[in-house]
């Protein structure tokens, strides 16, 4: 039997009693763990399905949605902390200008990607403040969906 040197968290599955030390591991176990959790380059998470049984594998469930408004020509915004998997950007139909996006880099009206009125963005993200905003003109606004 193997024995876990470093033991491995998820804030999202508690274990009654909390592991620690170094506890032992049986194959049915490793197996049951690599069926429950995923990699996204970042961190581990549980896979997760509906009540049904059936595995999730479209979007995450949307618990909040933030909007976004220039408060001047060339305004420039970091997104505030929030963990996310998901973000859909959507540029609000009467914006008069463009809104540029981008995602933990410079964002400016020469860096990022255009948003034009009415149009919209999804990407996947660990948390929502790797996102950077740039507007191009005053009160041009956007919808910021995002999911757990």
């Amino acid at each position: 039997m193997l024995e876990i040197l470093k033991t491995l968290t998820f804030d999202d599955l508690p274990t009654k009693p909390p592991v620690t030390g170094r506890p032992k591991l049986s194959e049915d176990l490793q197996q049951t763990i690599a069926m429950l959790i995923g990699w996204d380059g970042a961190t581990r998470r549980l896979i997760r399905c509906s009540p049904t049984g059936v595995i999730r594998v479209g979007s995450a469930r949307a618990i909040g949605v933030h909007n976004i408004k220039a408060a001047f020509d060339g305004y420039t915004i970091t997104c505030t902390e929030c963990p996310a998997s998901e973000v859909m950007i959507r540029a609000f139909p009467d914006n008069t200008g463009v809104v540029m996006v981008n995602i933990a880099g410079t964002v400016d009206a020469d860096n990022g990607y255009p948003l034009f009125s009415g149009e919209w963005v999804s990407l996947s993200v660990n948390h929502i403040d790797s996102l950077r905003l740039w507007f191009e003109k005053e009160d041009d606004k956007v919808a910021a969906i995002y999911t757990e």
